[in-house]
């Protein structure tokens, strides 16, 4: 199981977290989620690989997010 970091450069609050973090959790591949609104991270737990990452990365853009990996991640350790 894969685990990947996203920097979501325009996340506002608490209740905007939560509706990214709702909105990855109806992804499929996605097994866990952990939002952290302060610093502007997203972590994923996701079965797949690229195909998935690329999914995953459409639902963030798809809720109005602007999003990039996060420096140091490497999506194919975990």
């Amino acid at each position: 199981m894969p685990d990947v970091a996203f920097v979501v450069k325009d996340l506002g609050g608490a209740e905007d977290a939560e509706k990214l973090e709702r909105a990855l959790s109806r992804v499929g591949c996605v097994n866990l989620v952990n939002v952290d609104p302060e610093r502007g991270l997203v972590a994923v737990s996701y079965d797949g690989g690229e195909a998935e990452l690329g999914e995953i990365q459409g639902a963030m853009e798809e809720a109005g997010h602007e999003v990039e990996p996060s420096p140091g991640a490497d999506p194919s350790v975990g």
